[in-house]
């Protein structure tokens, strides 16, 4: 097994949560939305798709492709979250590496705290019906945050792109709920369905790019 491991300075990891700003606050909004995507529960646990398998300690997140742990390690400098990355091969007959993203222990109330957080107010902007001008901030706030949604859940859950929709599946109600949401405030209409154990967030081929863009992912 292979590991990096980043620290902050002492003061630095002592410093009390403040609240985010809005710069912070997408970025938080992602990493809640990412790690959302990944598991089954908010603070890390069980993968999508593997239900069997052991729920791992809150605050260890467990992904298959490497962009999206390396995504979560951005995210987490952002923030100034400290955070080990380990690698190891998995799998029986289909050889795989997977990576696990995990917070020291010392500093996991701290980002179960920016996390939830920003969940809570990302959420709330999200799917927010107030009434706001075109060019108002609270508006682009709506569309930074909706972008960070889905990015976080593309590179996580990843993306599957058929001849005529978009398409991702989570197991999250209010994940589900916030991508269906954010893909209207983006400028797409998307659909919900329950198949197979996970719900199925569809946008349409032709609006699919505005999804995209809005989620800084080239297509």
């Amino acid at each position: 097994m292979r590991s990096t491991l980043e620290l902050l300075p002492a003061a630095a990891a002592c410093e009390p949560v403040a609240r985010l700003d809005r710069s912070r606050l997408a970025d938080a909004f992602e990493l809640a939305c990412l790690v959302r995507a990944t598991s089954l529960t908010p603070d890390g646990g069980v993968r999508v798709g593997h239900p069997r398998r052991p729920a791992t300690p809150a605050g260890t997140v467990e992904f298959s492709a490497e962009h999206a742990a390396r995504r979560m390690g951005q995210l987490m400098r952002a923030l100034d979250l400290p955070y080990a990355h380990e690698t190891a091969e998995a799998g029986l007959r289909r050889r795989y590496l997977l990576h696990r993203v995990s917070v020291p222990g010392e500093h996991r109330a701290e980002y179960l705290e920016i996390s939830g957080g920003a969940w809570r107010q990302g959420r709330a902007a999200v799917l927010s019906t107030a009434p706001v001008g075109g060019s108002a901030p609270a508006h682009a706030e709506r569309l930074r945050l909706a972008g960070a949604a889905w990015r976080g859940v593309l590179l996580a859950a990843g993306r599957h792109m058929r001849k005529h929709i978009l398409g991702v599946r989570v197991t999250d109600q209010d994940l589900a709920t916030i991508l269906v949401r954010g893909a209207h405030l983006l400028g797409a209409q998307a659909t919900l369905s329950r198949q197979a154990g996970s719900l199925l967030v569809s946008v349409p081929a032709l609006s699919a790019h505005r999804v995209l863009h809005g989620a800084g992912i080239l297509h």
